[in-house]
């Protein structure tokens, strides 16, 4: 994560370890970020609090008082400073957001955007009583985003690519040819599978049928600048954390984003429909390996479960049910789910959003019952989650 820091961001972290040696404080906590950012003038972070009217210097005053009581008893860490669990967290969250932002670095703005989105800390509560919220400071990062029009996006997310008894994306073919019309040139992205190679060749066979040429970013030293260079992508199935370590490795997520944002077709299924939305917390996948952070290509405003299985009545198997893992997540998480059953897919084109396919979709959402939808049905309220 941290060769993606902005030199300012490194200073940054440099500056807060030691003001836990300066107060001697057993780890890194988001406070102590607070206070490098207020030492650090020239830092984007530090900007947009003097640019919301914040009295930097006795904001610096009041966080040094408040860190002193700890010295009293705490000592400081000998080697490497630890990062307590809030400062772990506040940086997952700070890669959220430049992700989000379609930034492919992080500096001191997206840190300070991880350290509200905190709120039990001390940094955040110290901010949010001055008038600082995440909402505002996002607001105010906005405008450096690249330009990305919602309305422009165009997305077919299938729930899986293998239909049982059929052949390889048999079930979606005519989908894949309407949505993808005179679009001929597709980079498919391979990274859910080990075997890149016999996937790009299963894939390439499929799509040649259907007229079009596929070229695989394994294929071109893994460059995001092959984005540029293609109609359309197409990101298929396999683990999900696997491939979400592959994107952000690549450095391909800005790329793809961007791209997919202003009018480039974009194709998922399984582990690739999963990475379209803002999370992959909904995947039935084992985390075979740890990707940097959760935060996925985020181009629909909700989850989706691939490959959505009913409870059997008639099972003697008594493990969680899809249901009751997801019934889970929204224990922790409001943002709804949409189960996809195997034979179902969704196409999004902006701001309109339509159940297709054979099979239904189950609806969940916090606090509510389970609502189903059978295709082809308009399910464009969802893209205004």
């Amino acid at each position: 994560m941290f060769d993606r820091f902005s030199d300012n961001a490194k200073q940054l972290m440099s500056l807060a370890r030691k003001a836990v040696l300066r107060h001697r404080c057993g780890a890194l906590e988001p406070e102590h970020v607070l206070v490098a950012m207020l030492e650090l003038p020239t830092c984007n972070a530090s900007r947009l609090l003097a640019e919301f009217g914040l009295d930097l210097a006795s904001l610096h005053q009041a966080l040094e008082t408040m860190l002193l009581p700890a010295a009293v008893e705490a000592q400081a860490p000998a080697g490497q400073v630890p990062f307590a669990p809030a400062a772990k967290r506040m940086l997952e969250l700070g890669l959220e957001a430049a992700s989000s932002l379609g930034h492919n670095y992080i500096g001191s703005q997206h840190l300070l955007l991880g350290m509200l989105g905190v709120s039990q800390s001390s940094a955040a509560q110290v901010l949010t009583r001055t008038g600082v919220d995440a909402a505002r400071v996002r607001e105010a990062l906005a405008g450096t985003a690249p330009m990305a029009r919602q309305d422009r996006r165009r997305l077919l997310l299938i729930s899986n690519s293998t239909m049982h008894g059929g052949a390889y994306l048999a079930h979606c073919k005519h989908e894949i040819e309407s949505f993808l019309g005179n679009k001929r040139r597709v980079m498919f992205v391979p990274y859910a599978l080990h075997d890149h190679a016999g996937y790009t060749a299963k894939v390439r066979e499929a799509f040649a049928a259907m007229g079009h040429d596929v070229v695989s970013p394994h294929e071109h030293k893994h460059a995001p600048a092959l984005v540029d260079d293609v109609d359309a992508v197409f990101v298929g199935g396999g683990n999900t954390f696997r491939l979400l370590s592959a994107l952000q490795h690549y450095e391909l997520i800005p790329a793809i984003r961007n791209r997919a944002l202003t009018g480039m077709p974009y194709l998922g299924s399984s582990a690739g429909t999963n990475v379209a939305t803002l999370s992959i917390r909904t995947t039935n996948d084992m985390p075979i390996v740890q990707p940097q952070s959760f935060a996925a290509l985020q181009l629909v405003p909700f989850q989706i479960n691939p490959h959505y299985l009913d409870p059997d009545p008639k099972s003697l198997h008594m493990g969680e049910t899809r249901e009751e893992r997801i019934r889970q997540f929204h224990e922790e998480h409001e943002v709804p789910v949409l189960g996809l059953r195997e034979g179902c897919m969704l196409r999004v084109e902006g701001m309109k959003m339509e159940l297709r396919g054979t099979t239904q979709a189950r609806l969940f959402r916090r606090g509510e019952a389970p609502v189903e939808f059978a295709p082809p049905c308009d399910l464009s309220f969802l893209l205004e989650a």
